[in-house]
């Protein structure tokens, strides 16, 4: 069960960074990502190899 919460809590904590790095870099470069490409990005996340 442990390992299940700490899995859970990396993905969370991976998940809010990529959402700071895209909110950053679109404050820098003018544009904002489309809905689209954020939700590539999150299901991109819960792929298992």
């Amino acid at each position: 069960m442990t390992d299940i919460i700490l899995s859970i809590s990396d993905a969370l904590r991976e998940a809010q960074l990529q959402r700071l790095e895209a909110s950053l870099a679109s404050k820098s470069s003018g544009k904002t990502p489309s809905k689209s490409d954020s939700l590539k990005d999150k299901s991109a996340n819960y792929q298992r190899d």
